[in-house]
């Protein structure tokens, strides 16, 4: 039921392409440009549309969930899914451990330690990878927690540098959509400098 109800969100909010183009341009300024053809195009996509809904905000200052949820009537049943988007809450986060129902993660960014359901298989994997995601309360199964469909793995070469990204971050009080903004376009710059380690590309943008 949430992914249906997500599905039927993306389809209300994406009728207008001029504003899908202005969105997708301002997306791109913050993590990097992406080519169609770019092999990260995909995911690139995914965790555009999640920003696109739950983040940026229209001329009154909402979102296109919270836009979504005033249209409803109260006893509307996709109300409750709709208000556990809009509490969706992205980070970076570090695999602590698999469990036989998901995985345990620690968020680097806001601090504190959650339990995620994830039935995907997710090959090559492993604990202590770091990555970027959207955490979304599973409505009914509190405390349960679910991904987004938007995960972008960080190369475990430039771990340290990742995290002295996140220390820097946290001394500057740098707000958490400037740091991941900036963490995901050293990660798609790595893909353009493939004979240059992670772990340069990382520690030289931390400066």
């Amino acid at each position: 039921m949430l992914w249906s109800v997500f599905d039927d969100l993306v389809q209300s909010t994406t009728s207008d392409p001029e504003l899908l183009v202005s969105a997708r341009r301002s997306y791109s300024q913050l993590t990097g440009q992406v080519e169609p053809d770019h092999e990260l195009y995909a995911e690139r996509s995914d965790a555009f549309v999640e920003w696109f809904l739950f983040e940026q905000r229209d001329e009154e200052g909402l979102t296109r969930v919270e836009r979504y949820l005033q249209q409803l009537q109260p006893d509307d049943p996709k109300r409750p899914y709709l208000l556990a988007l809009r509490a969706s809450h992205r980070s970076l986060f570090q695999i602590v451990r698999f469990v036989p129902s998901g995985l345990l993660l620690d968020d680097l960014i806001g601090g504190g330690r959650f339990a995620v359901e994830e039935r995907r298989r997710l090959p090559g994997v492993g604990s202590d990878d770091l990555f970027e995601a959207r955490l979304i309360p599973s409505p009914g199964q509190q405390p349960a927690l679910c991904f987004g469909r938007a995960l972008l793995f960080h190369p475990r070469e430039a771990a340290d540098a990742v995290r002295e990204h996140v220390d820097r971050a946290r001394r500057k009080s740098e707000p958490r959509d400037e740091l991941l903004s900036r963490l995901a376009r050293l990660r798609l710059r790595c893909f353009s400098y493939r004979h240059v380690s992670a772990a340069r590309i990382y520690a030289q943008g931390a400066g």
